[in-house]
């Protein structure tokens, strides 16, 4: 089989290098052309032709190697090297790199959906999530060391949550208005996991072609960050919605997109938030 395997080699540890990656792709019969995601080579590479692409990386690195395949028709393999590899655990998949690739099978795959969300700034990709309030501001002030394990994450977001004031917000999912009073922060999800692997999405699923929206109030506010401690005991604490257009309108609060806040002026902002129709085969476990 021949394929590119597209690594970032600073993701978690730094402890997967290059040669240890393409051993266990050779040993499973499987040859790799190699490349840095942080290469000038990168998008030319991922031009080449191959029956394979490989992520080997955080979300990061998955979420850029997704937004720059030309042909999502190429199946996707994605070796978790960071720290909450939420796209890997949101398709169930963990273990070493050693086992992940020895049960590898072109021919079982489940598809994930690509968002894209449009504003002031033009228009962006993304995998993750696009969000206002806790999150963009935990991401603009983090300490990446402080907050480099899931659980100081969602700690860190949990102080976030008890500091936060309301944001000026106006939501619609599919035309139809969603009411916005004291709302602390909205998450705009497209896969089952996002931030410190939080699972946002109610049942961790949702209908193809569709977005989840997980709307935190300030009456939620105690709730959520008791929630935060663990996140899989129990359902979660805020309205978890989902739909096909999500519309946000806005000011004076930073967006993020997937890992990545922007700081946006203070005047009015508006986003729009869909399905952009061209899902990626993520290669997924037995």
């Amino acid at each position: 089989m021949r394929a590119i395997l597209c690594h970032n080699p600073k993701s978690g540890d730094g402890d997967h290098s290059k040669t240890e990656l393409l051993d266990a792709l050779k040993d499973a019969g499987i040859d790799a052309r190699y490349c840095s995601i942080k290469s000038s080579d990168f998008p030319r590479v991922l031009r080449e032709p191959a029956e394979l692409i490989i992520a080997a990386g955080g979300d990061g690195a998955v979420a850029t190697v997704i937004k720059s395949m030309p042909d999502r028709g190429v199946p996707l393999a994605i070796l978790p090297l960071g720290t909450a590899n939420n796209i890997a655990h949101s398709f169930k998949i963990i273990g070493s790199v050693n086992e992940l690739v020895k049960n590898w099978d072109l021919d079982r795959s489940c598809p994930l959906d690509v968002g894209v969300v449009s504003g002031s700034w033009g228009e962006r990709p993304f995998v993750e999530a696009v969000g206002l309030g806790a999150l963009p501001q935990l991401i603009l002030k983090s300490d990446s060391e402080q907050t480099a394990k899931v659980g100081a994450g969602r700690d860190a977001l949990a102080d976030e949550i008890a500091e936060a004031g309301a944001i000026d917000v106006t939501l619609a999912i599919d035309g139809a208005t969603i009411p916005t009073d004291d709302i602390l922060a909205i998450e705009v999800v497209n896969i089952a996991y996002t931030g410190p692997r939080l699972p946002l999405l109610e049942d961790g699923e949702k209908p193809r072609g569709t977005l989840g929206v997980a709307v935190i109030r300030r009456k939620e506010r105690v709730a959520t960050m008791s929630w935060l401690n663990a996140p899989h005991s129990g359902r979660a604490p805020f309205s978890q919605l989902s739909g096909r257009r999500v519309e946000l309108a806005w000011s004076s609060a930073p967006l993020r997109i997937d890992d990545e806040a922007m700081e946006l002026s203070p005047s009015p902002q508006q986003a729009v938030a869909v399905i952009d129709g061209r899902s990626v085969k993520v290669l997924v476990p037995p």
